[in-house]
């Protein structure tokens, strides 16, 4: 059923720029312009269309005659105007969609504990996917690099879609300018905001074939291949978070538009499906890759709680009391002297210890190679 769209405050909206930059990369063809409107035009079949966009969104008939050009695209391109409306309201951005096929969501709904955690699942996704976008690793730490936190802070998300349950993340991108001397496309970086979602579509597409691949052999292999590629193991706890417990029939499945403002220099999936067989494999694969990464950068705070150095020894090794993704755990360091005088104090003067190096698991305790920073201060 084509509905057409007779809200004047949502066609108010539409922004002329973002319309005629959507009418210029999906084959319409400028043929006038002025101060005041852009015409374009397009054939399709043996049908000519016009579309004159206003280009001054202050004036009394906007909305009318944006109205206008809505219900000429959807006829051009034989789609209703709701798709085209979306499209127009995206033209500069990147647009992802989680839909989670549920039996208890049929009609578009959930409870408000699962919408919660659906929520900050995706939120875990995304970030996890601009951390990778900075630099691949296997398992990243309470502390997110800036650049990365920052674009997550930037998203929005979009209203909730019909079919099942659809969330919708929208990262708006900046659209690609071609040089006046040749008409190319200008090479430069390609922005972060757009390395991010290309970053999530690769390693989820990477994901679903690491976890079909480990279920086949029964072997880890493929999953440490796919760090190269983007997977992490928060990616994995996204994924696995998203879908629930492991009594829940739920499909997950995501989707990519990308903005035509700004062709994809580099192919990317447009489609990633997950379903129920692949998410016990994803979780073990998390843990696994939790147990054999080491994580850099980690820093380490908390009570002394044992010291140990033999008699003209050199160093010492110091226990402290303190947290690994969130939860408490005493972790072992070896310190030289002036450090090991320092944590000595700590534990005499019941102070919080904190230091950084590289975290590695060894069975079922935690070492802190490579102390550095190290610093005593009070609660």
């Amino acid at each position: 059923m084509n509905v057409e769209i007779r809200d004047a405050s949502a066609v108010q909206m539409l922004r002329p720029l973002e319309v005629a930059a959507y009418l210029r990369s999906t084959g319409w063809n400028q043929k006038a312009a002025s101060t005041k409107v852009s015409v374009w035009g397009r054939k399709s079949g043996d049908d000519e269309f016009e579309a004159t966009v206003p280009l001054v969104a202050t004036v009394r008939d906007y909305a009318l005659r944006m109205g206008d050009v809505l219900r000429v695209i959807a006829a051009a391109e034989n789609r209703s105007q709701a798709q085209v409306y979306t499209d127009l309201l995206t033209t500069f951005a990147d647009v992802v969609r989680i839909r989670i096929d549920d039996p208890e969501a049929k009609d578009g709904t959930l409870s408000i504990e699962a919408h919660a955690q659906i929520a900050q699942r995706a939120r875990d996704l995304l970030l996890a996917a601009a951390c990778s976008a900075t630099e691949h690793r296997a398992v990243w730490p309470a502390t997110k690099p800036a650049r990365a936190v920052e674009q997550v802070r930037k998203l929005r998300v979009g209203q909730s879609e019909r079919g099942s349950y659809i969330v919708t993340v929208i990262s708006r991108v900046s659209p690609a300018l071609e040089t006046p001397a040749d008409g190319r496309l200008f090479e430069a970086e390609v922005p972060f905001e757009r390395q991010v979602v290309q970053t999530l579509a690769t390693s989820l597409a990477t994901l679903d074939t690491a976890a079909a691949t480990a279920a086949l052999s029964g072997k880890f292999d493929s999953f440490a291949e796919s760090v190269a590629h983007g997977v992490s193991a928060n990616l994995c706890d996204a994924v696995a978070g998203l879908w629930g417990d492991d009594g829940q029939q739920r499909t997950l499945e995501f989707s990519f538009t990308w903005s035509p403002a700004r062709p994809l220099e580099v192919s990317a999936p447009e489609r990633v499906r997950f379903t129920a067989d692949s998410i016990p494999v994803i979780r073990e694969a998390s843990r696994v890759m939790k147990e054999r990464a080491p994580m850099s950068d980690f820093r380490i705070e908390g009570p002394v709680v044992k010291l140990d150095r033999q008699p003209d020894a050199a160093s010492g090794k110091v226990t402290v009391f303190g947290a690994v993704e969130n939860r408490p755990t005493r972790v072992t360091l070896e310190l030289s002297e002036p450090q090991y005088s320092r944590a000595v104090a700590a534990h005499r003067d019941q102070l919080v210890f904190s230091c950084v190096g590289t975290l590695v698991r060894e069975g079922r305790n935690y070492r802190l190679q490579n102390p550095r920073d190290v610093s005593v201060e009070e609660e």
